[in-house]
């Protein structure tokens, strides 16, 4: 039986999968499997949008499935999602292996910093005296139990959430944990060891891309003879320029420091026995440090553009204080290890070498500013203790990152619910660098004109003029009301999200309608959860409810867009892509502004009709979409269903769908 054939015994209307308990005949999922095993065959590459309900993950993993294990070659499927991914490993793929009834094995990988190394485990427990105090210490014998049970050594299944600095000490490192160095205990190693035979990898899009930057050969991703799926492809153009580029901050330069001695806590690889000219070069590349970084956070600080980030233009924008000390400090390292027997592990030292070098050329670099393909910005996070980072990545994805990626003979396919823009796939092409990829666009099997319907506010003020907010507030009580709450109500403000907060929660409180906020220190799980229990609340949501949250049922019966999700060109890596459009000659509201809108719309309103028994409402409260030229080209990206167009005075109008 050939690939072709097989996929049809699964997937056709008297097909194992339509028979199974649970699983239905759907012909897009039928399309979708053989598009991707012809692309498979033909070792040609493949973009398809499947929408929601499609069932796309079996679509993808039957004919990986299947090519891999006829053709001996190794599948990689690579998600965004930690949700997709546990659901790929401990449901499509135990599905699957009785189903199609083959013997093969799978697997998914992770980062290396989520395993433990029971070797680095070892060592600082012999050294725990030098390296830790008394309440950390208290915290290894926990994690070292642990051990002695998991059978992965994943930080995500310890039964607690560890101090970022213990987990540094015993988590796999580059440098530090490897196959000779560890052996076959180390659970990296174990890791490793099992992708090497299996057939099928899952791993995520920042892991891919990682590890990608890293491969020199042109004939393979990352094992030899294998090729690559991407689910949520979506997500590829942003993930892959950051794992692609590097970066660098104040908390990895002096944990990198304080590994050796920390002059506040006298702990460290090298505190016992005391070595004077150690902690001097120590204490003198801490205060350096500290300096580098907060004569950067002052850069950052009077720039008066954006208190959070500040791009770099022009090479040499300071000083580079920082390089001597870091020199010294690797060279007295170097000395002590040829001179003295040691009583750590060389490993450790060694890892630490790399980690000192590692900060000494990302900052030179990021100084020097070297090549004009990449972006250079300055980075601040939130919090009490806020880190200083140093970000370079590739400015186009399409010219660095797609001629590696799509190559011959090495099949890559992308598949997500929204790629396309106006019914075409040609602005993802281009923004990946996928120009002779085959592009296929997939019916969806849900009856919108049925299921769902459209309401757009003609006569609310738009988000420029002063009296937006007031109407606002206004039109999002009377649209909770129509749906008796159990909306989901999207915006692209945290700021806007607390002042609309404050201005419905009395009234909508007084109709008997919950109101979830997303804010800080609420944790959007237990949002979604609360959500989905109590099926007439009302859910305000930023970035992340707009993506990757599926409330099927009366939970979810309502999706409130506040305003079109324009974004706003104030991230330095944003602001370089729109002027390489421009410089090359393009429109960049026309070509990058306005289909990241569009399809970060789609985004929202997919969250709304998840199974085909599914109902509801959408409403706009944007009057742009209406009044501009450019909000067509949004009504024509989304699925085609009755619209009615209603005004403050109540009047309504509607329209019937093309």
């Amino acid at each position: 039986m050939n690939l072709y054939e097989e996929i049809g015994s699964l997937f056709s209307e008297d097909g194992i999968i339509s028979r199974s308990s649970g699983l239905e005949f759907r012909p897009q999922q039928l399309a979708m499997a053989q598009a991707i095993g012809r692309s498979l065959e033909s070792s040609r590459h493949l973009i398809i949008e499947a929408p929601t309900g499609v069932g796309k993950s079996l679509a993808y993993l039957v004919p990986a499935i299947a090519f891999a294990i006829a053709n001996k070659r190794k599948a990689i499927i690579s998600t965004y999602t930690k949700n997709l991914q546990e659901q790929l490993i401990q449901k499509d793929i135990p599905l699957l292996r009785e189903l199609m009834r083959k013997d093969f094995t799978a697997v998914l990988l992770k980062g290396r910093r989520n395993y433990l190394c029971t070797s680095r485990l070892r060592n600082a427990l012999d050294h725990q005296k030098s390296f830790f105090e008394r309440k950390a210490i208290h915290e290894l014998e926990k994690i070292q139990s642990w051990a002695e049970t998991t059978p992965d050594g994943d930080v995500e299944h310890l039964p607690f959430t560890p101090l970022p600095e213990i987990w540094q000490q015993v988590c796999s490192e580059q440098g530090m944990c490897s196959p000779k160095q560890c052996g076959s205990d180390c659970f990296y190693q174990q890791a490793k060891e099992r992708t090497r035979s299996a057939d099928l990898v899952v791993v995520n899009h920042a892991l891919f891309f990682s590890l990608f930057a890293l491969q020199d050969a042109e004939e393979h991703f990352l094992y030899e003879n294998d090729f690559v799926i991407f689910d949520e492809s979506h997500m590829i153009e942003q993930v892959a320029g950051l794992g692609m580029g590097k970066s660098i901050s104040r908390a990895q330069v002096l944990f990198a420091i304080h590994r050796l001695y920390n002059p506040r806590s006298k702990k460290g690889i090298l505190a016992k026995p005391r070595r004077k000219e150690i902690i001097e070069l120590c204490t003198e590349a801490e205060g350096a440090a500290v300096s580098f970084f907060e004569n950067i956070r002052a850069r950052l600080t009077s720039s008066g553009v954006n208190s959070k980030t500040l791009r770099i233009r022009s090479p040499h924008f300071t000083s580079n204080t920082l390089a001597t000390p870091l020199q010294r400090l690797q060279s007295a390292l170097r000395n002590l290890e040829e001179h003295e027997e040691l009583a750590i592990q060389k490993e450790e030292l060694g890892g630490v070498k790399r980690l000192l070098w590692e900060a000494e050329t990302l900052i030179e670099e990021f100084i020097n500013q070297p090549d004009d393909s990449l972006t250079y910005w300055i980075e601040q996070s939130e919090g009490r203790n806020a880190n200083i980072n140093l970000n370079v990545a590739p400015t186009s994805i399409a010219d660095s990152i797609g001629p590696k990626l799509f190559r011959r003979d090495s099949p890559v396919v992308m598949t997500s619910a929204t790629l396309s823009v106006s019914g075409s796939l040609s602005y993802f092409q281009r923004r990946i660098g996928a120009h002779d990829a085959e592009a296929v666009i997939l019916d969806t099997p849900f009856d919108f004109r049925r299921q769902m319907r459209m309401v757009l506010a003609r006569d609310i003020s738009s988000p420029d003029q002063p009296t937006y907010e007031q109407h606002l507030s206004r039109w999002i009580v009377e649209a909770v009301k129509r749906s008796k709450g159990k909306a989901l109500v999207l915006f692209t403000s945290a700021a806007l999200l607390k002042k609309m907060k404050e201005a419905t929660l009395s009234a909508i409180s007084e109709e008997g309608y919950s109101v979830l906020a997303q804010e800080r220190g609420m944790q959007r799980h237990a949002l979604l959860e609360e959500f989905k229990r109590d099926i007439h609340s009302v859910l305000f949501g930023l970035d992340s409810f707009w993506m990757g949250i599926d409330v099927p049922g009366e939970a979810l019966e309502h999706v409130i867009i506040t305003r079109l999700p324009f974004a706003v060109p104030d991230h330095p890596l944003t602001e370089a892509k729109m002027e390489l459009i421009a410089q090359n000659g393009g429109n960049p509201f026309m070509e990058y502004t306005l289909p990241e809108a569009i399809l970060k719309l789609r985004q929202g309103v997919g969250r709304l009709i998840r199974n085909r028994t599914d109902r509801g409402m959408i409403t706009i409260l944007d009057s742009r979409i209406l009044s501009k030229q450019y909000g067509r080209a949004f009504l024509q990206s989304l699925p085609h269903c009755p619209i009615e167009v209603i005004s403050a005075n109540g009047e309504s109008e509607e329209i019937l769908p093309e």
